[in-house]
């Protein structure tokens, strides 16, 4: 099958750029499911009065609004998940596909990737990776939800930060990794962390994407393939601009 473009990654970032790619476009996802990198991270993201350049931007703006996320300290992006599915809704969007090879050919590229139907492989002109690679991060945290039971004095070790949850007194809490941390040894980090601490501090649930903080200078293109980490950017509000934007420039 051929596209326009192939996008790499189902995060808010390609939800942005195929907002305005539509049929031309074709995201490819290894993952069940789509904004994994602030949803299922839970990364809820910051500086929300930072200005959107889109008009699609502004008005996935309003919808979160309307939710009432943004009241206080409270910030949680789970109550948006839906407006943000349906962005994808009418969108050529493949999830739990494997990418197996990129081959750069003289007039765009081969994508092959694997699915539960087998092997597939996408002709486009252009490749767009919203996803983070090994060699962009510059730090990482295993994320999770903690309950407090109220408890209003309690110190933290120093490798968890904390961050307002947006519900009642439970916070969300950040382990901080090493760089070659896997998914398993990190949950062993958190837990660990979690047996020295006060009793009635329990985790309510943990994120399984990690938290990303990117080294400046890794949203850029390389051997004809535009890097664009959704998790770049402050919040997903405006990793979703960012797509729509470079997509509007007839890139």
């Amino acid at each position: 099958m051929e596209y326009e473009v192939i996008i790499l990654g189902a995060t808010f970032a390609a939800a942005g750029l195929i907002e305005k790619y539509k049929e031309k476009a074709l995201i490819l996802e290894r993952r069940p499911q789509a904004g994994y990198e602030f949803f299922n991270a839970i990364n809820f993201g910051c500086e929300y009065d930072a200005e959107l350049k889109s008009d699609e931007s502004k008005m996935l703006f309003e919808r979160f609004k309307a939710k009432n996320i943004f009241t206080g300290e409270r910030i949680c992006l789970f109550d948006c998940a839906y407006d943000f599915y349906k962005c994808l809704a009418d969108k050529n969007v493949l999830l739990n596909m494997e990418i197996i090879s990129i081959q750069k050919e003289q007039n765009g590229f081969l994508v092959t990737a694997h699915g539960v139907s087998g092997y597939r492989t996408y002709k486009a002109k252009r490749v767009i990776d919203t996803r983070v690679h090994k060699d962009m991060i510059l730090s990482k945290t295993l994320n999770a939800v903690l309950k407090t039971s109220g408890l209003k004095n309690f110190v933290l070790p120093e490798n968890i930060k904390m961050e307002k949850w947006g519900y009642g007194d439970d916070i969300v809490v950040k382990c901080m990794l090493l760089p070659d941390d896997d998914y398993i040894s990190a949950r062993r980090k958190l837990f660990g962390t979690f047996e020295n601490m006060h009793e009635d501090l329990k985790p309510l649930l943990v994120a399984d994407a990690f938290d990303y903080k990117l080294k400046d200078g890794c949203v850029a293109e390389k051997d004809g393939i535009y890097y664009m980490p959704s998790c770049a950017y402050k919040n997903p509000l405006l990793a979703f601009d960012a797509g729509v934007v470079y997509a509007s420039e007839g890139r």
